[in-house]
């Protein structure tokens, strides 16, 4: 068996290898790092983008639950003033009967 001799001199560049092998992976690495900043910036408008969807889904929600409430409100008022006007205008036709009973009387 023969044993391969290794050398512990490095190869010369190829064409299209940067000559500064220190330089060869800062600009790749640079180069990727854009890229990946530009997929962050995308991440990160895309999560406000989805923040601000939801806020405001969540303020129509809550205006529909005011208007609603309001609604609520204002017809239970409406039907506490009609209950009131009716109880009213029964006590004043009780009192006018009372009186025309107590007429038929004397």
């Amino acid at each position: 068996m023969s044993n391969i001799a290794k050398s512990t001199t490095p190869a010369a560049p190829s064409a299209f290898e940067s000559k500064d092998w220190t330089k060869a992976p800062t600009l790749e690495l640079q180069s990727g790092s854009e890229d990946e900043s530009d997929v962050l910036d995308a991440k990160a408008k895309e999560r406000r983008r989805r923040k601000q969807v939801k806020k405001e889904e969540k303020q129509c929600r809550e205006e529909a639950e005011r208007r609603a409430r309001e609604e609520a409100e204002a017809r239970a008022r409406e039907e506490a003033e009609r209950a009131k006007a009716k109880a009213e205008r029964k006590a004043k036709e009780e009192v006018e009967r009372q009186a025309r009973e107590q007429a038929e009387k004397e």
